[in-house]
């Protein structure tokens, strides 16, 4: 983005000479900001060691799977078909009844747990005929609801003895399959009041009891950490997350192929499509609104709660909304008056960028190659993420699972190994259960996640920089060809690729590191800088000598022009930034402000992107477009619906970033280029303008030309 600094010095710093043997990237040059290349190899390192870690101790199955009482995974390795976690007696996991359930804090049920394929889902009782001395466990027992240890088939124990041990249930209900374990459906419970247990005095204390353990175990799974629910939404969703990112990928790859060919009906068709979307949705939230107007509930009679249908029943939902949509509306129209015929010399600048690419055809598809980058940092981040999350030990604790032995010695807080495990010496029901996984780095945990994602947005800032400059460097050459295209380079993106990861792979880093921190507020300035200019009230010049004071610092000079600097002239980063803050300030006049009108289109572009991305991923979540055969992803599982909808959208909007970069660019490359160009020569025959008469045209400049 130019900037105008009306009253104040025009000329800064020296025009660059005349050089007759200059024709385009310098290719003698030297390693830059050495010290950065060495943080940045020292940051990956740390990375790498801390990914490393993290998947040697962490676990991620953890979170995607219940585990039955021997700590195996439900649904994961011989398990893999039995997905679910039955309770062979659910009524031990009551905290009230049971002290040895309340010893354990209910993270832990003290009753034998076994993989299921499906929950069960009606009621069975034990017959009284089972309890004959010669009664067989196999003619009375199911052995998909019994420990998998025991062979009904082959078996001596008596059925008695099998109860008394915990290893095959005495009754069960229907039930669903919730988190991964069988809890009753207290709907079908209520509607069988003739249901009773042994032991029990009447339906509704067994109902109570079924009910009050239930609550007990969803409150321990509940109330597990943000970040555990957080990382267990983005591994349930993780491949419709890559999925949508990779639809991000073609779309952003179409709309550039129809920019290429269709420069000015794409530009006016997505501005006003933008707007006639907002205005429909600001139309559609306030019909919504006024219809939920007379509702008495609302948000403050609510929970958080990832269910998305109760939140579209709130008037506020549907007000928050629209508000939003009525100031998104009202900014774009504030922008689009502010550009005016701004747009139409910007669109020609456009469709001045897609000869440049047209020449260097290679530049179109190394997007692909940052999208590929992209992803794999993001993968990477992922996965690390999950795994430092379930980094840990699992954790044993001996339980008796029947109170019928002399087991009073067994508190439930004894630690034990089931390698090693002697029942002999607390008592012969006794067990080593699995009791929780113990997390290696509570203390740490936050500062090793916030670690992770800086390094995270480091890394893939870095990508996108090299990118940047690549594709500067390549367009570079096509502008300083003065045949064009025959004097063209050979393979100038490759070239420019090698250049910067041979020398200029610190000033990346820095850049990387530096500029996305310091340009929003530097854009922000400048923009009420502009505004300030020929106000006379107090609040504006206030404004206007705040801002500058501000803009005249350090932070002036924060422009992504200093990469293609960098890439063309093989300047160091501060080098760069400022020589080219002095050349734009130096022909300020000449060029005004249409690279900005530029990159205001192209984020239209971006925000199409992003809006088509997002909306699917919005509508699949939420289960209004249904994915047929989908048993992974299923949106109701969630903890927090917006989890894979926020990864989605700032997933799209860096693959964006990164396919778009080809015409921002190719735009800045050729305002730099092209300034230097005004000032190195003088349009004669001995010093000719190595611009075409297009761009020159396109740029204002046609007057007393001579080519």
């Amino acid at each position: 983005m130019l900037l105008r600094m009306t009253d104040t010095k025009m000329e800064e710093g020296h025009v660059a000479p005349y050089d007759p043997d200059f024709d385009g990237p310098v290719r003698k040059r030297n390693c830059t900001d050495p010290i950065c290349f060495l943080l940045f190899l020292a940051a990956l390192a740390c990375y790498i060691a801390l990914g490393v870690t993290a998947w040697l101790l962490g676990d991620p199955q953890s979170i995607l799977h219940a585990r039955n009482s021997t700590g195996m995974y439900c649904g994961a390795g011989d398990n893999r078909l039995k997905p679910s976690v039955f309770y062979v007696d659910l009524l031990k996991c009551d905290k009230s009844t049971n002290a040895l359930a309340a010893a354990l804090g209910g993270v832990q049920c003290p009753t034998t747990q076994v993989c299921v394929e499906k929950c069960p889902s009606q009621y069975w009782m034990l017959p009284a005929a089972a309890y004959a001395p010669a009664a067989q466990p196999k003619d009375h027992f199911q052995q998909e609801y019994c420990d998998p240890r025991l062979d009904l088939e082959t078996t001596n124990l008596t059925v008695q003895k099998i109860l008394d041990g915990d290893l095959c249930p005495s009754f069960y209900t229907p039930t669903k399959a919730v988190s991964g374990r069988c809890f009753t459906n207290s709907v079908l419970l209520d509607k069988t009041p003739n249901f009773t247990v042994t032991n029990q005095q009447s339906f509704n204390e067994t109902a109570l009891g079924i009910m009050n353990a239930t609550s007990d175990i969803m409150t321990v799974i509940n109330n597990r950490g943000v970040w555990v629910r957080i990382y267990e939404d983005f591994a349930m969703s993780l491949h419709w997350i890559l999925l949508c990112l990779a639809v991000a990928m073609v779309v952003s790859a179409v709309f550039l192929l129809l920019l290429r060919y269709l420069a000015s009906v794409l530009i006016f068709t997505v501005i006003l499509g933008v707007m006639g979307v907002g205005a429909y949705g600001i139309y559609q939230c306030h019909s919504v609104y006024k219809q939920y107007l007379t509702s008495e509930t609302s948000l403050g009679n609510l929970n958080f709660n990832s269910s998305f249908g109760v939140y579209l029943q709130l008037k506020e939902t549907w007000l928050a909304l629209m508000i939003i949509l009525i100031v998104m509306e009202v900014i774009i129209i504030l922008v689009l008056i502010s550009l005016g015929k701004s747009i139409y010399f910007a669109v020609d600048l456009l469709e001045e960028s897609n000869k440049v690419v047209s020449y260097v055809t290679s530049t179109a598809f190394y997007p692909l190659i940052t999208f590929m980058l992209l992803l794999v940092c993001l993968s990477y981040w992922g996965m690390t993420s999950l795994f430092l999350a379930t980094s840990g030990v699992p954790l044993y604790r001996v339980v008796a699972l029947n109170t019928a032995g002399n087991c009073s010695s067994i508190t439930g807080l004894q630690s034990c190994s089931p390698n090693t495990f002697d029942s002999s010496k607390f008592c012969s029901m006794a067990n080593c259960m699995f009791y929780k996984y113990d997390g290696l780095f509570k203390t740490t945990m936050v500062y090793l996640q916030l670690i992770n994602l800086l390094l995270f947005l480091w890394t893939v800032n870095f990508f996108l920089t090299l990118g940047q400059c690549t594709l500067a460097g390549t367009f570079s050459s096509y502008y300083w060809a003065f045949n064009k295209p025959a004097d063209i380079p050979p393979s100038p993106l490759s070239q420019a690729f090698i250049r910067n990861l041979q020398f200029h792979v610190g000033t990346l880093a820095f850049a990387a590191g530096i500029l996305p921190l310091f340009q929003p507020p530097r854009i922000f300035l400048e923009f009420l800088f502009r505004k300030s200019i020929g106000s006379s009230n107090p609040i504006s010049k206030c404004i206007k000598n705040c801002t500058y004071c501000f803009l005249n610092s350090f932070l002036q000079i924060m422009s992504s022009n200093a990469n293609v600097m960098v890439s063309v002239y093989g300047y160091s980063f501060w080098v760069s930034a400022r020589q080219a803050h002095r050349l734009v300030k130096r022909n300020i006049l000449r060029v005004e402000a249409l690279d900005s009108v530029a990159d205001v289109l192209l984020f239209f572009g971006k925000l199409l992107v992003v809006g088509t991305v997002g909306v699917l991923a919005f509508l699949v979540t939420f289960g209004i477009i249904a994915i047929p055969g989908d048993t992974i992803f299923q949106a109701s599982k969630l903890n927090y619906a917006c989890v894979p909808i926020i990864v989605v959208f700032v997933g799209a909007y860096l693959i964006a970033q990164a396919f778009f970069s080809v015409y921002t660019t190719s735009v800045d490359t050729l305002f730099i280029c092209y300034m230097d160009d005004l000032e190195r020569n003088d349009g004669t025959v001995l010093r000719p303008y190595y611009t075409t008469r297009n761009l020159m045209r396109v740029l204002h400049k046609t007057d007393s030309i001579t080519f």
